[in-house]
């Protein structure tokens, strides 16, 4: 796949490339979208100069300036990131036994909430951990160097801006000056599928996305649905809008978790253990996703319920960061008979941990009501494990024949493949073989539509004033 990218002429490439990852940079979590921007970041930084690309320099913004991002920065940033990965790390013992015990006593879920914040939340420390966000930004002046943007640089912006909309001022300022901007595009399911984000939520993306089409001369969506879905808005929303994109594409996720070299707490390790793992009965089924509705943890709940009825020997273990309107998931999960026996769940994992768990699970099951793309897919198959899917239409796109796909209408229908499945999970000639895109292929296809797009501007020798194609 990477021998049929190629690039412009060399007058047509850009100087300079900048990625802004001003989100990710400061935060601590490890879903989808952080594991698609560092591994993004890490591969260009190995290829593109080899390559004959400009390699891109990390940015930040603030105020409508992008500012380089360098090591006082940086250091800045990993504070940030380490305590909304898990506030309670930074916590003195005195505090935490107090909390925990209070919480206990009380059993109110609220105390827990704000008082005693689970991995990647941070409850009533949510004000002085922004106000600490917010010092490091309005010194960027004073440490880190302004970016003044030119018709011969080029901006990528794969993070989750509806999070943080500040960067379509800086987006703006950089276009206005002649630069070309590249935004990444991971879903439309605020707006599809409102249900599950709420209407504030809802009306919060469609600005965002908004503000992605006005301020974007390439749009980069993760997946040939979600490209077609954001076609289809720009067709519908925007008819009498002039500077739309010149193109909106798509790329394909990259699958393989890179080689980690970290510490793997010991429940992990006795969990998926490699001596453990060496027996195909002791190995734990894995779900990777962050605990929200539509991630559908209660359905896959069902069915081991039902395999449990027949069956005590077989494990589950839950991995995500805890989300919004969970909290009924999380209380069946901690209330469970099976709790801590056969169901268990780690909120706060590592990438080396997880990376630890997907080599060492019995099989990894995604029950997703809707994705964008569903990285986990890719990464069980990336490690070869057999992958249970929901059947949707993103999901047959990304896992094709390597998955089994089952009703997200009935428990059962799992349930029953997870128990044919047992009957032959010593059989290796029934494991998916297909070797997924990695992440040098897809930051390769990410980079060429950008240089594809800057080029296309730039031999125009003005900014787009086209409709998406």
């Amino acid at each position: 796949m990477t021998s049929k990218l190629s690039w412009p002429k060399e007058k047509f490439l850009p100087e300079r490339i900048f990625l802004d990852a001003s989100h990710t940079h400061a935060s601590g979590k490890n879903s989808g979208i952080e594991r698609v921007v560092r591994s993004i970041m890490a591969e260009c930084e190995q290829w593109c100069h080899p390559s004959g690309v400009p390699t891109p320099k990390l940015v930040t913004h603030h105020q409508g300036t992008f500012y380089l991002v360098e090591s006082t920065t940086k250091n800045h940033f990993t504070r940030i990131a380490s305590i909304e990965s898990n506030v309670r790390n930074q916590l003195p013992k005195w505090y935490l036994s107090f909390a925990s015990k209070i919480s206990e006593l009380s059993r109110s879920s609220r105390f827990r909430k704000w008082f005693y914040p689970e991995a990647g939340h941070l409850g009533v420390f949510k004000l002085p951990h922004s106000i600490y966000d917010s010092i490091l930004r309005k010194s960027l002046s004073y440490h880190s160097l302004p970016v003044s943007p030119t018709e011969k640089d080029l901006f990528l912006l794969p993070d989750a801006y509806w999070t943080r909309r500040g960067v379509w001022q800086a987006a703006a300022h950089a276009r206005n000056s002649g630069a070309t901007i590249a935004t990444v595009i991971y879903d439309l399911i605020p707006l599809t599928h409102p249900q599950y984000v709420g209407t504030k939520r809802m009306e919060g993306f469609r600005r965002y996305l908004n503000h992605a089409v006005e301020n974007s001369d390439l749009i980069v969506a993760i997946s040939q649905t979600v490209r077609d879905e954001v076609r289809e808005y720009i067709k519908n929303h925007f008819s009498d809008f002039k500077r739309l994109p010149t193109s909106v594409e798509h790329f394909t996720l990259g699958a393989e978790l890179s080689l980690v070299n970290g510490a793997i707490r010991p429940a992990v390790k006795e969990l998926f253990g490699v001596k453990l793992a060496e027996n195909s009965q002791a190995k734990p089924y894995l779900m990777v996703a962050t605990f929200d509705p539509r991630k559908n943890h209660h359905y896959l709940l069902d069915a081991f319920d039902l395999l449990w009825k027949q069956r005590s020997d077989l494990q589950l273990c839950l991995i995500g960061r805890v989300g919004s309107l969970c909290e009924d998931v999380i209380h069946r999960i901690r209330s469970h008979p099976a709790w801590n026996k056969q169901l268990f769940a780690f909120f706060d994992i590592k990438d080396a941990e997880l990376q630890h768990c997907y080599q060492n699970c019995r099989g990894v099951i995604f029950p997703s009501i809707v994705e964008g793309f569903g990285l986990p897919i890719v990464e069980s198959l990336w490690f070869g494990k057999r992958t249970f899917a929901s059947d949707t239409p993103i999901h047959r796109e990304v896992g094709k024949n390597d998955c089994v796909y089952f009703d997200l209408e009935d428990p059962t229908d799992l349930a029953n493949e997870i128990e044919k499945w047992e009957l032959i999970a010593g059989d290796n000639n029934k494991l998916p073989t297909r070797r997924p895109t990695n992440w040098e292929e897809s930051s390769r296809q990410l980079i060429a539509h950008c240089l594809k797009s800057h080029a296309m501007i730039r031999s125009n020798g003005t900014p787009s004033l086209n409709k998406a194609a």
